[in-house]
């Protein structure tokens, strides 16, 4: 039984959905703060990972990944991340 891996344009996707909805939820980020939260949401996510493991292991990696931006950007937001399903390339944030 091998692991599938989640292809690019999924990682892409999920990441897009998590700055936005996390953007559109706080203060929004623009420029080179977004880009480089969009790269390390990305760079948490990717790799050889199954599309359970995304689902399990996503979520965490991504709040680690929101709570170093937060602070290096001054801000205190909180939002986190609650649920990836990269079947339905659907995140819950909250």
């Amino acid at each position: 039984m091998g692991m599938t891996s989640v292809n690019q344009a999924v990682i892409e996707a999920l990441s897009e959905q998590i700055v936005t909805t996390y953007c559109d939820a706080g203060e929004p980020a623009e420029g080179k703060a977004r880009r480089r939260l969009m790269d390390e949401v990305m760079h948490a996510i990717e790799g050889p990972v199954g599309t359970r493991t995304l689902a399990e292991q996503g979520p965490e990696r991504v709040n680690a990944v929101l709570a170093d931006w937060e602070a290096q950007e001054g801000r205190s937001f909180g939002l986190r991340l609650i649920e990836i399903d990269p079947g339905r390339t659907v995140v819950t944030m909250g």
